[in-house]
């Protein structure tokens, strides 16, 4: 499907009601990026992770409002309407350079383009992640998993899952039981069956991660192994794990200190990423001081993985 897209530099002041003018004129949604609200995010909560130097600079320093129209519109006319408009406005606002572009969009520039970067990688020494379109010929050591990242958050490439799979590649054991928290597309659960673990339970509180996941577990007939649930650690039942992966953010990570406990047993390994570098004397302090011993840590970019011991 082809969408009229309509993109508008403006400013701060006038993003609403350019906004709204839009609307007005037919748009069927649209999107403001305003990177001077972005950035007052990140001084309020400085623990804001995943937002790195490079993020905050691609917003640059122009408000930019989006909106996109059906192709049927006559872009012309639209167009100038727009443009008419703007110039009414620009008398009670300030409506800064008030730059109008206009182009012609395909869904399937977002939807599948990303496709093709997206290829066959070792995931870790034993492990390679191959996506559902792609053929790959294994090697008789390798294990292979056919995943399709659809729109949650593990495709095996990011720091912090790739570290927390190559720390389960060490720790998991035949016949674990195996809690993976935060599973995503469920990347980490089925690779601790590939390892050789007895059944994982994979939790996440994201709709389309869950929908996403149980492709992915029939897709590599994991199905009778891997169970799935929608929710949060507090929404499963309390029995005891031999392995526990804990993949999300530090902030979540230190709220769970007390209460995975609950989860574990004499011997549980408790695999901890999603870490930034700057929180890791704080995440290491709050899970020794429950009595977890830390049994390594691993550094990948500016992401820490940590190994405890229950």
């Amino acid at each position: 499907m082809k969408w009229i897209e309509i993109q508008i530099t403006t400013t701060q002041q006038a993003q609403e009601a350019i906004s709204e003018l839009l609307i007005e004129k037919g748009a069927k949604g649209t999107e403001i990026v305003d990177p001077y609200a972005f950035k007052d995010v990140l001084k309020i909560n400085e623990y804001l992770d995943y937002a790195d130097d490079g993020l905050v600079e691609s917003y640059g320093s122009d408000v930019i409002v989006k909106a996109w129209f059906s192709e049927d519109c006559d872009m012309d006319k639209l167009e100038s309407d727009i443009e008419n408009s703007l110039i009414r406005l620009k008398s009670f606002l300030d409506t800064g350079a008030g730059v109008i572009v206009v182009r012609l969009r395909d869904d399937s520039e977002w939807k599948d383009n990303w496709k093709q970067y997206f290829k066959p990688f070792k995931f870790t020494n034993k492990i390679v992640i191959k996506p559902s379109w792609e053929n790959y010929n294994s090697n008789s050591d390798e294990l292979v998993i056919e995943l399709d990242p659809g729109m949650a958050f593990g495709t095996g490439t990011h720091e912090t899952t790739k570290m927390c799979a190559m720390l389960g590649e060490k720790y998991i054991k035949q016949n674990d039981k195996v809690l993976d928290l935060g599973c995503g597309t469920a990347i980490l659960a089925i690779s601790s069956i590939k390892l050789g673990a007895a059944s994982a339970l994979a939790v996440d509180i994201d709709t389309q991660a869950i929908k996403t996941a149980k492709e992915n577990v029939l897709r590599n007939n994991v199905e009778g192994r891997v169970t799935l649930k929608q929710g949060e650690l507090k929404d499963i039942k309390k029995e005891k794990y031999d392995l526990i992966f804990i993949n999300i953010i530090a902030d979540i990570i230190l709220e769970l200190t007390q209460s995975v406990k609950a989860y574990t047993g004499t011997g549980t390994r408790l695999l901890l990423s999603g870490i930034i570098k700057t929180r890791r004397d704080e995440i290491l302090e709050a899970y020794t001081s429950v009595g977890f011993k830390l049994l390594e840590e691993m550094e990948q970019g500016d992401w820490v993985a940590m190994a405890f011991n229950a």
